[in-house]
C-alpha cells in the first residue's frame, strides 16, 4: 500500500498528566513485593491517574459510541445517558465477528462490519464490500480505526475463522469517507498482510492507541506458535513487518486456540488472552514498542476434561480502574483482583461474582442453551455480556468494586429489524460478539467502547506538597464528592528505589536523594469500592544558600560592606531587614544580617552573617612622624585602615609629588626628604572617598 499522505497531531497535557509514572512491568512488581513490603502494601503498579473533575461519564471522542452486533442488533451510546439508545435498523447477521464506526464528534454511525460485508450509515452494502477477507464466526474477526492523521479513511483489519481453517489469516481494507457523496466506500479491498514465515494468524485480533495518542498497534497471534505480532500504524501507512514476541503458551489447534479474545488494561500497559476451552492468561504489554512479556497463566482448573464446558474460558475484560479481571468460565463470570502481589495472589483471589445459571438462566432456543459470549467495558463504565441467541445483554454494574458488583440479567434489552438469510429472522438479539474497538495506552486518546479513564467515576484526589531532598513531602488524599461515602482505606507505595508502604489519608515521607520518584495509592471507600491512581512526581534538590560579607567590621574610611547571597539554583532572595530581592546589596551599619533562599522547585533555606560595627576612636591619620632611626614614630602608619586598600599621594610645601602608593600598606618614612610638613592625599578606589591632611617631618 502506498504511503498516506502526512498530517500533525499535537496534544496539549492536563496538569495531572505530569503525574503519570512510567513503572509497567509485572517483573518490577515482583521485584518490589520481594523486598519485604508488607502484604498489604504490595499493590500492582499498572493502574492509570484518572481525569481530573468533570462527568462521570467521559465522552472525549465518539467514534465508538454506536455498536452494532449480533442479529440486527445496536446501541447508541448517548453523553449524560447511563443507558444507551436501543437502536432498531441494524441490518447485519454477526456471530460473532464485528465491529462499527461512528463521528467522532456527533457518535452517528457512520459504517459497520461483520469481517465479511461493510455497511453504510443509511444500512446499505458499500458496493465494494465484499469479500473482505473475514468471517463472521471469527471470535474478533473485524476491527475499524480511523486512519492516524486523516479523518476521511478507515482501516478495516479481518481475520479468518476456524471454520475456514483461517486460510485468509490477517488482512485489511481501507475505507475512503468521502466517496459516494460522503457515503464511503471501500478504495482498497482484502489485501493480505503476511505473518513472518507465511504463519497463519487466530481469531485474535486487536488494537491499542500508542501513547503519542495518534498512532496504533495492532495485534494478532499466530496459529500454532507463542508469538505475538503488532504491525505499527502511522500517518506514514501499515508497516510491512511486525514487532514480534515470542512468549507464553502456544496457540494451537488441538485446543481450539484459534477461538478466543484479548482485552488490554485501560492502561494499555496490560494484555489478558483467553483460549477457548484451554486457558486464561495475563501478560506485560509496553505501548511504546509493541513488545509482550511476562506471561501469567490464571486458569486454575486444569483437572477438568480437555474440552468440557466446565473449561469454557471467552470473554475477559479489566474494570475501568485495571484493579479487576473479568472472566467467564463455564458460564460464570469470574474476578481475579490484580492488586494481589503475585501470580499465586491473583489466582487464589478469584472468585465468582455470577453463577452461569444467573447470566442465562432462562435463555433457550430450541434445543441450545445460551451461553456467554464477548465481554465489553462501555463508555459507560458497565460491563456489557453477549448471551447466545438471548434477546438482551447482561449487565454488571459497580465492576470497580470488588465485592459490590451487580448483576442486570438481561439488562440491556435488544431490537431491530429481521435480517434476510438468517435462520432466526424474527429473534433479533445477541449472539457470540461485541464489537471490537481498540484500547488506549493513554489518557491522550480518544474515548474508546471500553470506557477508557473518562468512565471511571474519579471518587478521590490526590494533593502533593513536595518537599526538598531531606525534607517531607507530603501527600493528602481527599474525597471530590462530598455526597459520597467517606474513604474508609488510604495505602500508599511511595518511592522508586526503596518503596515504603504507607497507610492514612495524609502521609509525609522523606526522601533523602534528589530526582524522579514514584508511586501508587489505593482508596477503598466505605461501600467497598476501590478506585486508584499512579503518581509520579520529581523531588527537586535540597537549596543551599551562602552569605558572605566584604568585610565583618566596618574599617576606618570603608563605612560600608557588600554582602552577597549564592545559591545552588535559580530562586528568590528575601532579606529580613530590607525589601530588596536581589543577590547582592550594600550595608553600612553593623548588625547580624540574614537573607532567605526560596528555590525554583519551593525549597527554602536560609543564612546569615555579622558586621561588627566601627568604632570611631580606632581611626588615626598621624600629623608628625621622626624618622630618626629609633623604633618609635618611623613611618606614616593609618591606624585602623586596611592596608592596600587607598592610594597615597605625598606633596611637599611646593605641591610637588614626592611620593606615590596606588596600594599604600604604611611604608612611606620620608627617606630622602628634609624636615617641615608635607600634605597627604588618601583615596579609595573602590568607594572614591578622599582624605585630605597634612603631617609634619621631624628629625
Amino acid at each position: 500500500m502506498p504511503p498516506l499522505s502526512q498530517s500533525s497531531f499535537s496534544i496539549r497535557l492536563h496538569p495531572r498528566e505530569r503525574l503519570e509514572t512510567q513503572i509497567s512491568s509485572w517483573a518490577a512488581w515482583r521485584r518490589l513485593c520481594g523486598h519485604g513490603v508488607p502484604q498489604w502494601g504490595r499493590f500492582l503498579l499498572l493502574l492509570v491517574g484518572l481525569l481530573g473533575a468533570g462527568p462521570r461519564i467521559g465522552y472525549a471522542q465518539r467514534q465508538y459510541d454506536a455498536w452494532y452486533f449480533g442479529t440486527a442488533s445496536a446501541l447508541q451510546f448517548l453523553p449524560g445517558r447511563y443507558w444507551p439508545q436501543v437502536v432498531p435498523n441494524s441490518v447485519m447477521n454477526s456471530f460473532e465477528s464485528c465491529t462499527s464506526l461512528a463521528d467522532s464528534t456527533t457518535g452517528a454511525l457512520l459504517l459497520y462490519s461483520n469481517g465479511e460485508r461493510m455497511w453504510d450509515r443509511t444500512h446499505q452494502p458499500m458496493p465494494n464490500g465484499f469479500p473482505l477477507g473475514g468471517h463472521m464466526s471469527a471470535s474478533e474477526g473485524a476491527l475499524t480505526l480511523f486512519a492516524p492523521g486523516q479523518p476521511n479513511l478507515v482501516y478495516l483489519f479481518t481475520t479468518d475463522a476456524k471454520e475456514s481453517s483461517v486460510e485468509n489469516s490477517l488482512r485489511y481494507s481501507v475505507v475512503d469517507l468521502r466517496l459516494r457523496n460522503g457515503l464511503g466506500d471501500v478504495r482498497q479491498r482484502n489485501q493480505p498482510l503476511p505473518l513472518p514465515g507465511n504463519t497463519q494468524a487466530t481469531e485474535h485480533l486487536a488494537a491499542i492507541r500508542q501513547p503519542n495518542g495518534r498512532d496504533y498497534w495492532i495485534l494478532v497471534h499466530g496459529l500454532n506458535n507463542n508469538s505475538f505480532y503488532a504491525y505499527a500504524l502511522t500517518p506514514a501507512g501499515l508497516a510491512a513487518q511486525p514487532v514480534v514476541s515470542a512468549v507464553g503458551p502456544v496457540f494451537s489447534t488441538r485446543q481450539t486456540a484459534e477461538t478466543g479474545t484479548f482485552r488490554f488494561s485501560p492502561s494499555g500497559r496490560q494484555l489478558a488472552t483467553t483460549r477457548l476451552f484451554s486457558a486464561l492468561d495475563l501478560f506485560d504489554f509496553n505501548p511504546l514498542t509493541g513488545q509482550v512479556s511476562n506471561p501469567i497463566s490464571l486458569f486454575s482448573d486444569l483437572s477438568l476434561p480437555a474440552l468440557s464446558f466446565e473449561r469454557r474460558v471467552y470473554g475477559v475484560e479489566f474494570s475501568g480502574d485495571g484493579s479487576l479481571l473479568y472472566a467467564d468460565q463455564g458460564g460464570a463470570v469470574m474476578q481475579y483482583d490484580l492488586l494481589a502481589c503475585d501470580s499465586l495472589a491473583i489466582i487464589r483471589s478469584k472468585r465468582q461474582v455470577v453463577s452461569a445459571a444467573a447470566l442465562v438462566g432462562s435463555v433457550k432456543v430450541g434445543c441450545s442453551t445460551g451461553s456467554t459470549g464477548s465481554f465489553r467495558r462501555g463508555p459507560n463504565g458497565r460491563l456489557y455480556i453477549a448471551v447466545l441467541f438471548a434477546p438482551a445483554l447482561a449487565v454488571i454494574d459497580s465492576i470497580n468494586s470488588i465485592r459490590g458488583t451487580f448483576l442486570r440479567p438481561g439488562g440491556q434489552q435488544l431490537a431491530g429489524t429481521a435480517v434476510p438469510g438468517n435462520p432466526l429472522p424474527d429473534l433479533p438479539g445477541s449472539e457470540y460478539g461485541l464489537p471490537n474497538c481498540p484500547g488506549q495506552a493513554s489518557r491522550l486518546g480518544p474515548a474508546n467502547c471500553t470506557g477508557g479513564s473518562g468512565s471511571v467515576e474519579e471518587g478521590f484526589r490526590v494533593l502533593i506538597t513536595p518537599g526538598c531532598a531531606g525534607r517531607p513531602t507530603v501527600f493528602e488524599a481527599q474525597p471530590r464528592d462530598p455526597s459520597r461515602q467517606g474513604l474508609q482505606q488510604v495505602q500508599w507505595t511511595i518511592g522508586t528505589t526503596t518503596p515504603l508502604a504507607l497507610s492514612g489519608v495524609r502521609v509525609a515521607p522523606v526522601f533523602g536523594q534528589a530526582g524522579p520518584q514514584t508511586g501508587l495509592v489505593v482508596v477503598t471507600f466505605a461501600d467497598g469500592t476501590r478506585q486508584a491512581q499512579r503518581l509520579q512526581l520529581t523531588v527537586p534538590p535540597a537549596a543551599t544558600v551562602r552569605l558572605q560579607a566584604s568585610v565583618t567590621q566596618l574599617e576606618c574610611g570603608e563605612p560600608q560592606a557588600e554582602l552577597t547571597a549564592t545559591a545552588n539554583g535559580p530562586g528568590r532572595y528575601r532579606w529580613a531587614d530590607d525589601t530588596t530581592t536581589q543577590s547582592r546589596r550594600v550595608v553600612t551599619q553593623g548588625g547580624t544580617y540574614r537573607v532567605r533562599f526560596q528555590s525554583s522547585a519551593g525549597c527554602v533555606v536560609s543564612d546569615s552573617v555579622t558586621i561588627q560595627s566601627l568604632d570611631p576612636s580606632r581611626c588615626l591619620i598621624p600629623n608628625i612622624i621622626t624618622p630618626n632611626g629609633d623604633p618609635l614614630n618611623q613611618r606614616f602608619v593609618l591606624a585602623g585602615y586596611r592596608l592596600g586598600h587607598w592610594s597615597l599621594t605625598i606633596y611637599n610645601r611646593w605641591g610637588r609629588t614626592v611620593y606615590t602608593n596606588p596600594l599604600y600598606a604604611n611604608e612611606w618614612d620620608a627617606e630622602g626628604q628634609p624636615a617641615g610638613v608635607y600634605y597627604y592625599l588618601l583615596q579609595h578606589p573602590q568607594t572614591g572617598t578622599k582624605l585630605r591632611g597634612w603631617v609634619e617631618v621631624m628629625r
